[in-house]
């Protein structure tokens, strides 16, 4: 038998390899969704609209996901902090309007194009890519009250603000706790205590977070983004000469979180798209969300009276 015989470097004339993604680039791509601010090898990530708090859209919801997965391609980047801008973490989503619905829910046809482009294409890699491919330490900061905390409460550290509550919108508009907030309520607070908090849609203030092992810890507003930097600046300690330690650690810290992921994500997220198609009143109308703020006991203002952040 005839030996194979390899090509030379010259004959297969190998492409250059793909650079990797750079922070100059992917930074103003995203800058519409997410402000990016480097320091010394830590990102941080600013969710916002307009420089304002942010609303919850589905072009927000992709650009999160996308730019997480770009940030963590740069070797540049060490740490990384996901935060959102203002006074709340997510508290607005767009509103419904006659004849300017952003989008469409009427028809089953119309609500599988939703599930299947929006919530499961773009809401699964959302969490799977925080949670799985980013391999360097993350830090969430949590800049104050709204729901959707499965983000911040899935990086290694959490820290939020004294006046923080954290809320599972899910029951306030019908929707199965399937997409995130069911894993990080279950695996930080307990299963009574999450079966509590998502059947009930109760508030958890910054205090029970705190206690219950949710957050690690709880910081003045005013020195909310500061102290995530500071995190940051620590973790980053020895700088190149412990890249190893870094991106080992992110395996034993995330083993726990990547296994309840591999076993309850997707089919928990699979049971709110069935309740999603099977219940017919079941929608995205942010009007269902003022009796969760009323119990919640927190005003929420008009969000187009809010300055952008200095």
């Amino acid at each position: 038998m005839a030996k194979v015989k390899m090509p030379t470097v010259d004959q297969a004339k190998v492409a250059p390899a793909v650079p990797f993604p750079k922070f100059e680039e992917y930074s103003e791509k995203y800058k519409e969704h997410v402000i990016m601010e480097r320091r010394n090898g830590v990102i941080m990530l600013r969710m916002h609209t307009h420089n304002k708090p942010l609303i919850w859209s589905p072009q927000l919801h992709r650009a999160v996901g996308q730019a997480i997965s770009e940030v963590a391609r740069d070797p540049e980047n060490q740490v990384m902090i996901l935060t959102a801008t203002g006074n709340f973490w997510v508290a607005y989503g767009l509103a419904v309007e006659k004849g300017k619905e952003w989008m469409q829910e009427d028809s089953l046809e119309q609500r599988a194009t939703a599930s299947r482009n929006i919530f499961v294409g773009d809401g699964m890699p959302l969490q799977e890519n925080l949670i799985f491919d980013v391999d360097i330490p993350t830090i969430g900061v949590i800049t104050g009250p709204g729901y959707h905390m499965e983000m911040a409460l899935h990086c290694d550290l959490t820290i939020c603000t004294e006046d923080t509550v954290m809320l599972d919108v899910h029951r306030w508009m019908g929707f199965v706790s399937g997409d995130g907030i069911n894993i990080a309520y279950q695996e930080f607070m307990g299963t009574k205590r999450a079966n509590y908090a998502m059947l009930l849609g109760t508030p958890i203030t910054a205090q029970q977070a705190l206690d219950w092992g949710m957050v690690n810890e709880v910081v003045p507003r005013e020195r909310i983004y500061e102290r995530g930097w500071e995190l940051g600046a620590a973790i980053m300690r020895g700088g190149n000469t412990r890249l190893s330690y870094r991106r080992w650690m992110t395996e034993l810290m995330r083993k726990p979180l990547k296994k309840r992921m591999a076993e309850d994500f997707a089919g928990g997220f699979a049971m709110e798209m069935y309740n999603y198609m099977s219940d017919a009143e079941v929608s995205h109308n942010d009007d269902y969300l003022n009796e969760m703020w009323e119990q919640a006991g927190i005003e929420i203002p008009d969000w187009t009276t809010l300055p952008p952040m200095e």
